[in-house]
């Protein structure tokens, strides 16, 4: 579809967005990703057209990207630039026409969280994943309202992971599954279901030495990375401190946007993680370079807030804690900012810290701890990718191949 070319030029959107107060760095990518899709189109300014055909090309044109960190930040440039040239918020509705609000279902995805919350102990965000998920299968299974999970069949879930599910990565399919039999084990525990049929389906997460290697950053491309913040800036300051907790503690990003003041004790040089994904605290030891960048962040850029957790925001609901979405952001533009294609999110910095202790030396149930794992099989896959680094020096090696 070509798109006309006539009235609004690209350099209206972005001073639309710094009217509406977006970082210079976010409007910069913003601008990008918007000239990048109307070049797409045959357009090198906005396009001149009737509102539904922009919300349809940006729709296509977003739906062809593959899966990756910069597939969100894309989505929202775009979005944000429809409600500029529309006045109009960009509405995807979750469900199609036909799976309208189904109250029985909506009771059913109640009924679910209550259970991951009281019995389950889970954190906020896993429940609110989990739910999503489960409540996305059961609309996708059962498009007739007033239907009930005493209906499910194994078939149901094989065409959800069919159909459904064929254009994600096998990451995301493993997580969906362990999901769909998270719901499966409610319905056992709460009503007594049982399923010959769904009980001998695959709804198995892979064993360790099956599952793909985790990625990574490099210590070169984490550098680099890290060398995009400003810290002559507020922002900046704090940003960085974010990256450093991510790296040298190996945390995750709710990990990060639920630490508290309260959870450092400066006298030790350790930091306690309190809102885990498990519900259990860990201890760990706060690095000199970590401690200095959070303690830069409180000195010099910190706004003054009653609010008690570490990280805060600077612009929007200024003083409000940050959260993980948030968090991720500060990390998916610095590694847009360096350059880093590759880069799939804050996760990489986890697994690279993982890295790190391996090639060190250090025990798994140790590596365990430190991040928090349940089971140690999870921190298996780690000992996978640095068998396979080694496989790779002796591959240089005189005589490796003798």
């Amino acid at each position: 579809m070509d798109i006309d070319v006539q009235t609004i030029k690209l350099t209206g959107f972005e001073d639309y967005l710094i009217k509406k107060g977006h970082s210079a760095k976010v409007v910069l990518i913003y601008t990008r990703k918007v000239g990048k899709f109307l070049s797409s189109k045959g357009a090198s300014s906005a396009p001149c057209i009737h509102h539904e055909e922009l919300k349809k090309a940006i729709s296509e044109y977003t739906e062809s990207i593959p899966l990756s960190f910069q597939k969100a930040t894309i989505q929202a440039a775009l979005h944000a630039y429809y409600l500029y040239i529309s006045g109009k918020q960009f509405i995807k509705r979750m469900y199609t026409k036909e799976y309208d609000m189904d109250i029985a279902i909506e009771v059913e995805i109640d009924r679910f969280r209550k259970y991951l919350f009281e019995v389950a102990g889970l954190s906020n965000s896993t429940v609110i994943d989990q739910c999503n998920t489960v409540k996305a299968f059961l609309y996708s299974s059962f498009p007739e309202k007033n239907s009930s999970s005493e209906e499910i069949t194994a078939d149901h879930i094989r065409i959800y992971f069919t159909h459904s599910l064929r254009h994600l990565s096998a990451g995301s399919k493993k997580t969906i599954i362990s999901r769909i039999r998270s719901y499966i084990r409610f319905l056992q525990f709460a009503d007594g279901f049982h399923s010959d049929e769904i009980l001998k389906l695959p709804m198995t997460s892979p064993v360790w030495n099956q599952a793909a290697l985790p990625k990574y950053i490099t210590e070169a491309d984490t550098g680099r990375l890290l060398a995009t913040y400003d810290r002559t800036k507020p922002t900046g300051i704090r940003n960085y401190a974010i990256a450093r907790c991510l790296k040298d503690l190996g945390l995750r990003s709710s990990e990060v946007a639920g630490l508290s003041l309260d959870d450092f004790n400066w006298i030790l040089g350790t930091v306690t993680i309190k809102k885990t994904k498990s519900h259990s605290e860990r201890t760990l030891p706060l690095h000199a370079i970590t401690g200095q960048a959070i303690e830069m962040y409180m000195l010099h850029s910190r706004p003054a807030t009653l609010e008690k957790i570490l990280f805060v925001r600077m612009k929007n609901e200024k003083g409000h804690a940050m959260g993980p979405s948030q968090v991720r952001e500060t990390v998916r533009s610095a590694a847009i900012s360096a350059g880093l294609d590759n880069f799939t999110g804050t996760h990489m910095l986890r697994h690279a810290a993982a890295n790190r202790m391996i090639n060190s030396g250090i025990d798994l149930k140790t590596i365990a701890d430190v991040l928090g794992h349940k089971s140690i099989e999870t921190t298996c896959i780690y000992t996978k990718l640095n068998i396979t680094q080694l496989k790779d020096v002796a591959a240089t090696w005189p005589g490796a191949r003798s």
